[in-house]
């Protein structure tokens, strides 16, 4: 998977960025570093101080803020820098190495995270009763470790054919990286879908002799916040591994637009930002841990402006007693 999605080969030529270009392209960016940063640590202190939110499920949550904190630190930070002095790298080449292999760590690792999260939910709402059976503590640790080290093997994989990968590196990463997640994403998500609508069909009451459903509009949001979740994926990352399948079996393609290869860089640096609102936004628990913490944050920035202001205050009211206590040296 070439994430740096700035090919070194001279058969693809990246256009110059003009200025213009590269001051708009830069101020979205630092938005969605921001974004990134705040949403994802209010996921990770919720998790960490409110013991209701410390359940297996959360994990997953918990480990893919993890990473998206990672894409915002050390990710969009050079690829920012990158945007003001492009297209040709300025930096040297051991940190162009690291820069590559952390994007691909925490590229595929927030894709597999998507994954198991959808794999989880599927179990909770298709076996209920055996769901703390089926998803235990230990596994799920065990899962979240096989994330992190076949992301890691993606990425020295990456490092150690540095340069420009063979084709076949770049379609195993299509393959396994996208397509087999968003397989599994769509089956997961299809199968809750059935799932929620036999469940709906047996939930029924009888009104003066009519049998209604009344868990439609359960329905109807869960159908949405699994659309929105798929049409969120597919969105943030289709046209990045659209444009890497490309750069692999197209060598001959004399140009390549700038502004194509920024689009998917931001929308796959986006998926950062919307992973904690999808995730933990949507989750009754995780938002009223968000609403304390928001209060106690305003609540602490506030208290501590009404210290400064009645140290200031008091400052002020004893420099004028001191002042009216001075003698007058003229009398």
């Amino acid at each position: 998977m070439k994430t740096n999605s700035t090919p070194s080969s001279s058969t693809h030529r990246v256009e110059d960025f003009d200025f213009t270009f590269k001051l708009v392209s830069t101020f979205f960016l630092i938005i969605i570093i921001i974004l990134t940063l705040i949403g994802n640590t209010f996921v990770i202190c919720a998790f960490a101080m409110f013991r209701k939110l410390r359940s297996v499920t959360n994990h997953f949550v918990v480990s893919l803020a993890f990473t998206d904190l990672l894409v915002a630190v050390f990710s969009m930070p050079v690829w920012a820098a990158y945007l003001l002095t492009g297209p040709e790298w300025i930096y040297p080449m051991w940190l162009r190495k690291i820069w590559a292999c952390m994007d691909i760590l925490c590229g595929v690792a927030s894709i597999l995270h998507l994954s198991f999260i959808s794999v989880e939910r599927y179990k909770c709402i298709s076996s209920p009763l055996k769901y703390h059976e089926i998803i235990t503590a230990f596994k799920t640790r065990v899962a979240i470790a096989v994330i992190w080290v076949f992301s890691f093997t993606m990425a020295m994989i990456k490092f150690i054919i540095w340069g420009y990968p063979p084709p076949a590196y770049q379609l195993s990463a299509f393959i396994l990286c996208f397509v087999l997640p968003t397989f599994v994403m769509s089956c997961a998500y299809i199968l809750i879908f059935k799932v929620s609508r036999t469940q709906a069909k047996k939930m029924t009451m009888t009104i003066k002799g009519k049998s209604k459903r009344f868990c439609l509009p359960k329905e109807l949001k869960a159908a949405k916040t699994l659309a929105v979740v798929m049409g969120a994926f597919l969105f943030c990352w289709f046209p990045f591994f659209l444009i890497n399948v490309i750069f692999a079996v197209c060598r001959t393609c004399p140009i390549v637009d700038n502004k194509a290869i920024m689009l998917t860089k931001w929308l796959h640096y986006l998926n950062s930002v919307l992973n904690p609102i999808i995730y933990s936004c949507m989750t009754r628990d995780f938002r009223n841990a968000f609403k304390k913490l928001g209060l106690c944050a305003v609540q602490k920035v506030m208290g501590r402006y009404s210290q400064l202001e009645r140290g200031l205050s008091l400052s002020f009211t004893r420099g004028r007693t001191s002042s009216r206590g001075l003698p007058d040296v003229h009398s």
